[in-house]
């Protein structure tokens, strides 16, 4: 039983109720990309469709922002959003910030916020608040749990290879080898987020290795095919390139994770940096595994 299909079991009517209230009448002019301290310490005040005001159900990163929404944080908690158009904005201490109206296309950026609270915002509220999935003491393993699967694939051309563990003694050490056996890459890190720089990978097969510092070892199998991944315009308008890139990674995870959820992960590992707490956005890629 993969993670999403656990958390639908496990949570049951409560999940419902949370894909319910991740419905927004408004187009959407922003989300919140990290939440410093609880998530249950941030509250947010929205009127919908003209009725009396009341409090979003758990917010969570990417949770999709409405105009007139007020925002605070209690309990030295501290939410950074980002809004369209505009700086981002980090909202702690007493006061209130009150979500303004949004800058540049309507239409097309409010699609694009649409899909967001459509298609990733129910699954991003599937996943705990304060239980990380992942961690020291589990035995080695891939944070991806699909990569084992032995049909990931990935865009060929130079480039960065994120590739995630889960569990085991640091430190680690990952290399990626091609079929015949030539390590065409290799790094060590002290955590279990390793990035192998500078791959000039060509189509073919290869075999991705890690370990750890007690000498445990784990392997997959990818694929780098001259094909690119499935694209759409969902996400297009979006004036936070790192937001963007989230969106476009988490729903390509959620739609093709048999075969692209590694390639997902690739592509906001390469998104310029601008405040968005990527761990959980990870989280939410890797909670996606066969339907």
């Amino acid at each position: 039983m993969n993670k999403r299909d656990l958390a639908n079991v496990v949570l049951g009517p409560l999940a419902l109720l949370m894909t319910a209230s991740a419905a927004h009448a408004c187009p959407g002019v922003g989300v919140i990309i990290r939440i410093e301290g609880k998530p249950q310490d941030v509250v947010i005040m929205r009127s919908e469709g003209g009725g009396p005001r009341a409090p979003v159900a758990r917010p969570r990163v990417l949770e999709v922002l409405c105009e007139g929404d007020t925002i605070r944080a209690e309990n030295g908690a501290a939410v950074t959003l980002s809004l369209d158009g505009s700086p981002t904005i980090k909202v702690q201490g007493a006061q209130a910030y009150t979500v303004g109206a949004r800058h540049g296309a309507v239409t097309l950026a409010g699609n694009a916020y649409r899909n967001v609270s459509d298609h990733l915002l129910p699954d991003m509220k599937r996943q705990p608040w304060d239980v990380r999935l992942r961690g020291p003491g589990r035995e080695l393993g891939f944070a991806l749990t699909t990569l084992a699967s032995n049909h990931q694939t990935l865009t060929p051309g130079t480039r960065n290879l994120l590739v995630r563990l889960d569990g085991g003694v640091g430190a680690y050490k990952v290399q990626i080898a091609s079929a015949s056996g030539a390590v065409v890459g290799q790094a060590a890190g002290s955590t279990t987020d390793v990035v192998i720089p500078g791959l000039n990978l060509t189509p073919g097969a290869y075999v991705i290795k890690a370990s750890d510092s007690s000498g445990a070892n784990v392997e997959a199998q990818v694929t780098v095919a001259a094909d690119q991944p499935p694209s759409s315009s969902d996400y297009a308008g979006m004036t936070d390139r790192e937001v963007q890139a989230a969106a476009v990674a988490a729903d390509l995870a959620r739609d093709h994770s048999d075969n692209w959820s590694l390639e997902a992960e690739q592509i906001l590992a390469a998104a310029p940096a601008n405040g968005l707490d990527r761990e959980s956005v990870y989280e939410l890629i890797e909670s996606y595994g066969p339907a």
